[in-house]
């Protein structure tokens, strides 16, 4: 018999936010919470065999899926590891809260697809970071993370305290900057998403601290763009970024142009300190890095600078006595980077103290756009003593004081200027042959009153002849001058302990008749004679 009418069903229902909310439901009855739109089941007694008393949620499309799977547990398929008091009670989640774990951009709607991404990447710093209702809970300090893809910025990009960022790696995430300005640009936890604190306003428990960026490429094509504005940031990390601009020789100089511009408040104790910038690459902005404030204990290491008038550029700008200018930039630290295409210096530190360069390398440096021919700068320029260059590597050290191209008639501007010792790291070499008159086989720059100590090693392959020594140099460009003498031991045939003899000479090689260098000059009289000589050299200025 066909069924031709049914009476309408009718459940309990009721509002869930509402009074005591959904009551307990008979064993098998439904009910409907029509504000909240949830379809339950009463789960009978436990004398009926149920688990428990209460109601079951039905799932339906507008159930939260997420929030009722809470069954995941770390690695529920490995016996091996306990994440519960007992093998037996595992940690159980929800879904939601694990998926949560881990914070994307994509959920706050930047896709990543090389459109304008601005508002979208701000409202995700400004909510996860600067939002009052957590950002005093160190629970709220999560790690935003950036999918691969081109993520366009038309204005800068705010940064207040404990932001954390990690893109997906270097040419893989890349934000695109399509505008004038810094790309970032830290700001005080006093900011609101609505209104960016005065820098005035900075003290040290509000400053920019604890911010941790890594793993993405900025690019540009403007010409006055900077990577990062650092006002009064302390204690942060930037860490394998690439920063990459359209600057080349011959292009205006401006600090507007600059991979990281650091500045610092300077009153209270306030500020830029004790950041560490590990493996950045900044190739094609004006300046690398450039501060005039008083900033300190910043450490780059493994840092590549490149395609820039200037790599570092400290306290050339500094007026002592203003605000956050009262020495200049002290006590930072370059290690292990590489400085190559620098029309000018590498480094230049006209105020500050204790800054320290050390086993950098230096190859295309300071010769205004050209080839070491043409030296124009030092590679790097100390204004203060107590700053210094340890064990740096120079490509115009073995062009201009060895290389046979450049011995004779190029002028030798110095690799370090400025009231400083520098010791060479590494040892060099020269093949020496029989010399019947004095011949130059080493060069050193004279642009000033110095001191030149080269330890050296000499050991014939023809005969039995092997001397160890120290040769000091002491040149005043300004009388045309200079003394030398000669410390050494000598081990073998004594007949030949006498064949190698050294004087120096000032040259004026750039023809402006000042003396520009000073000549190791060498004599050997041992016939046929094929020898190494090794060399090292120390610069006192």
């Amino acid at each position: 018999m066909a069924v031709v009418q049914i009476s309408r069903i009718q459940i309990r229902r009721g509002r869930e936010n509402q009074g005591s909310g959904v009551p307990q439901l008979a064993s098998g009855e439904f009910g409907w919470a029509v504000d909240t739109q949830k379809l339950l089941i009463g789960n009978g007694s436990v004398a009926e065999g149920a688990p428990f008393v209460g109601n079951t949620e039905i799932l339906t499309e507008k159930s939260n899926l997420f929030r009722l799977a809470d069954t995941y547990a770390y690695r529920d398929d490995a016996a091996y590891i306990q994440t519960g008091p007992s093998p037996n009670n595992p940690v159980l989640r929800t879904l939601q809260a694990r998926l949560d774990d881990t914070v994307s951009v994509r959920a706050f709607g930047c896709s990543g697809d090389g459109t304008d991404q601005t508002a979208q990447f701000q409202r995700a710093i400004y909510e996860l970071f600067l939002n009052d209702a957590n950002k005093v809970n160190p629970q709220s300090r999560v790690v935003l993370y950036v999918e691969p893809g081109t993520y366009t910025f038309v204005s800068t990009i705010y940064l207040p305290p404990y932001v954390t960022i990690k893109g997906a790696g270097k040419s893989k995430t890349v934000f695109n900057i399509a505008g004038d300005g810094p790309a970032f640009r830290t700001i005080n936890g006093n900011s609101t998403p609505l209104v960016r604190a005065n820098d005035s306003t900075t003290t040290e428990s509000n400053q920019a601290r604890h911010i941790h960026l890594s793993d993405f490429t900025i690019t540009t094509t403007a010409p006055s763009m900077q990577g990062f504005q650092l006002e009064s940031c302390t204690r942060s990390t930037f860490k394998n970024i690439d920063i990459i601009g359209p600057w080349r020789h011959g292009d205006p100089v401006s600090i507007d142009s600059a991979g990281f511009r650091i500045n610092a408040l300077g009153t209270n104790g306030v500020t830029s300190s004790l950041n560490v910038f590990e493996d950045v690459n900044v190739d094609g902005l004006s300046h690398s890095v450039y501060s005039k404030h008083d900033i300190r204990d910043n450490v780059w290491e493994r840092c590549i600078f490149k395609n820039a008038a200037y790599g570092v550029h400290f306290g050339v700008d500094t007026v002592l006595g203003s605000s956050g200018q009262l020495t200049g930039p002290s006590a930072n630290t370059f290690n292990n980077c590489i400085f190559d295409e620098i029309s000018r210096q590498g480094i230049w530190i006209d105020k500050g103290y204790k800054n320290l360069s050390t086993n950098n390398k230096f190859y295309l440096v300071g010769n205004n756009g050209g080839s070491s021919v043409s030296p124009t700068y030092p590679c790097i320029e100390f204004g203060n003593h107590n700053n210094n260059s340890d064990n740096d590597w120079f490509q115009r050290s073995e062009e201009l004081g060895y290389g046979l191209e450049y011995l004779f008639n190029t002028p030798y501007v110095p690799e370090v200027a400025g009231p400083v010792i520098t010791q060479h790291k590494y040892t060099q070499y020269v093949r020496l042959t029989e010399l019947g008159s004095y011949t130059k086989i080493i060069k050193f720059p004279a642009n000033g009153p110095k001191n030149i100590e080269v330890d050296y090693f000499y050991k014939s392959n023809q005969v039995d002849a092997v001397r160890k020594g120290t040769i000091n140099i002491t040149v005043s460009p300004i009388s045309d001058r200079n003394i030398m003498s000669d410390n050494y031991d000598f081990v073998g045939n004594n007949s030949y302990e006498q064949s190698l003899q050294f004087r120096t000479e000032n040259f004026d090689d750039d023809g402006d008749t000042v003396v520009d260098t000073v000549a190791l000059m060498v004599l050997n009289s041992t016939n046929n004679d094929n020898a190494d000589f090794y060399f090292r050299v120390k610069t006192e200025n």
